[in-house]
């Protein structure tokens, strides 16, 4: 029987969950590059057994209660982080004095793209990893989803609920809004760095690893163009 190529190596490691450490240096070599060429390409690294057994297995649901999901699932997030917690805060009373007219300007705007950002982000779940916006356990979502939002930057619903709260600082011109956007982010980074980034990276492996190298995580920026 003929030898596998370090290229063949790499594509039947990812396949069938060998992991990396027991390849060849050559082989290696050609599993980061394959790996990252399927995270460009947008196609999903399948999941090993022993990592669906890690897992719990997946939930599998059709693109339509996944859509149906996601739409119910939506005050969930936007509703509570963004609507809910500053009305408490403010009861949506303006400071006074008010602000100059051209900072509320500036505060509509952030909170309409916000509000933008985060239907895209929620929309691409159902649309493109089937599942819900949310770590569920078993997950539901089938891959990294790299499209749409994030593309430019890996936490998009973070920064849109950080980008809508620092408009509703800007347009009630209630200065304590911006410390609850403060703490909400910083909240969030720790959530992030400490669960949802190792969760990801056990989950998905090399396929998560090669769209973290290229995203950034929490400044947005144009996909890089590779050769």
């Amino acid at each position: 029987m003929a030898k596998m190529t370090p290229e063949q190596e790499a594509a039947y490691a990812l396949d069938y969950g060998v992991a990396r450490s027991d390849l060849s240096k050559d082989a290696q070599l050609a599993y980061d590059r394959l790996a990252e060429q399927r995270a460009r390409g947008r196609t999903p690294a399948p999941v090993s057994p022993a990592d669906g057994e890690a897992a719990g297995g997946y939930v599998t649901m059709p693109k339509w209660a996944a859509a149906v999901g996601t739409v119910l699932s939506f005050p969930l997030g936007p509703g509570i982080v963004v609507v809910l917690v500053p009305w408490l805060i403010t009861h949506w009373q303006p400071g006074m004095p008010p602000w100059p007219l051209a900072v509320r300007v500036i505060g509509v705007i952030l909170i309409a793209a916000g509000g933008i950002v985060m239907v895209a982000a929620f929309a691409r779940f159902p649309a493109e990893g089937t599942g819900l916006p949310f770590p569920t356990n078993p997950p539901s979502s089938r891959q990294v989803i790299v499209s749409g939002p994030y593309q430019y930057v890996r936490n998009p619903m973070y920064v849109a609920f950080f980008m809508a709260n620092v408009g509703q600082t800007l347009l009630l011109s209630r200065p304590v809004l911006l410390i609850y956007a403060a703490a909400l982010l910083a909240a969030l980074a720790a959530f992030v760095r400490l669960y949802e980034e190792r969760t990801l990276s056990r989950r998905f492996g090399a396929q998560y690893d090669a769209y973290r190298k290229q995203v950034p995580g929490w400044w947005p920026r144009l996909p890089r163009q590779r050769p």
